[in-house]
């Protein structure tokens, strides 16, 4: 019965965070047990396990994670155990109402554990972002707030809304300020250097819905609002220039965000490519051609053509353009010029400091 019972909740548990999931699976467990060891005519309950589910609430709570999923997931936990004792046995009058007392039981002593946490406590996981929105802003944060001499500014967003509050929640460490909106957001990471800051932006990257866009950029406390353009812009970088999703600090795009940086310098990349972007299966062409460094065999294998109609289209390039897409120079000029176009034709939404929708 307990692999039965497990197997009926473990989807619901798989698409928790991993974090929130690891604490998840505890309570599941003693659930289990404890439902699968329902005697009608006896209290199954110990102080033991009264005293586990006690902490179990409270834990969750300090780390300031929302209960009603919790509970939610124990309802299930509840009906699939009824399902899967009723093709075993027959389920009583009293079997039945047993059931239905130790899963109340459950809830009410978990919720006690979770009600006595103080809320100051419990929202540590929520990120400030009271304060994460001074801070980006140059504005003076809260008294009492004890900020670190340096953060590294994570700016990173998605191509369609989705909700990310429930993602990072009690996955970031002590200190991390967020605010989201409903494109992305911004992380504020405490850190030594820029090295250590973009290690920690990665991980929490990786926690992020896909696909995911980052930039980061380090900088000293009172520095913060710079730090938030420059890894705006670095994020629109790579994003314009077409890289997959990631973490990128400033060298990583850093031809794309100079062009970008200059108007009348990306208009005028912007108009270079701008004949090949009338013909689909040129732009196509070059877009495979940028994506494998040059390597024209990689690009005809990826478009799955001849090599003969690959160098045909490259010189149509040639022509249209005045750049030579088989020369390394003249390709990572035309590979700008396209980020210059992208920037141009489809601007993104901003990634904004106030309040969002999430």
């Amino acid at each position: 019965m307990h692999a039965d019972i497990w197997y009926g909740v473990l989807g619901e548990l798989d698409r928790l965070p991993p974090a929130r999931r690891r604490k998840a699976d505890n309570v599941v467990r003693l659930a289990i047990r404890l439902l699968c060891s329902v005697d009608p005519t006896r209290d199954q309950w110990d102080a033991r396990e009264l005293a586990a589910v006690h902490t179990m609430g409270h834990g969750w709570a300090v780390e300031g994670w929302p209960l009603d999923q919790l509970l939610e997931l124990l309802g299930k936990v509840c009906g699939e155990a009824v399902v899967v004792w009723a093709q075993v046995s027959e389920i009583t009058t009293e079997r039945y109402k047993a059931f239905t007392e130790t899963g109340n039981r459950f809830m009410r002593t978990l919720l006690r554990g979770y009600q006595e946490v103080p809320p100051s406590t419990a929202a540590r996981g929520a990120g400030n972002p009271q304060v994460a929105r001074a801070l980006l802003r140059g504005q003076a944060a809260p008294d009492g707030e004890n900020l670190a001499p340096a953060y590294t500014v994570m700016a990173f967003r998605t191509l369609t809304p989705q909700p990310t509050k429930s993602v990072l929640a009690g996955e970031l460490r002590p200190g991390v300020l967020t605010v989201l909106c409903p494109w992305g957001g911004y992380a504020l990471v405490p850190a030594e250097d820029e090295r250590s800051g973009h290690a920690e932006c990665t991980r929490i990257h990786a926690l992020l819905p896909e696909p995911s866009w980052a930039g980061v950029s380090w900088r000293e406390t009172g520095q913060l609002p710079a730090g938030r353009i420059e890894a705006v812009d670095v994020v629109a970088s790579a994003l314009a220039s077409r890289r997959p999703p990631g973490c990128y600090l400033l060298g990583d795009v850093l031809v794309e965000y100079a062009v970008l940086a200059q108007p009348s310098v990306a208009t005028m990349l912007a108009a270079k490519i701008e004949p090949v972007t009338r013909h689909p299966t040129l732009l196509t062409t070059l877009h495979a051609l940028v994506a494998t460094d040059g390597n024209r065999s990689k690009a005809a294998a990826d478009l799955i053509i001849h090599r003969s109609t690959l160098d045909y289209r490259l010189r149509k390039i040639q022509q249209l353009t005045g750049y030579d897409p088989t020369s390394l120079r003249e390709l990572q000029i035309l590979s700008t010029a396209l980020a210059a176009h992208e920037a141009t034709v489809s601007p993104l939404p901003p990634l904004s400091t106030d309040n969002g929708s999430e």
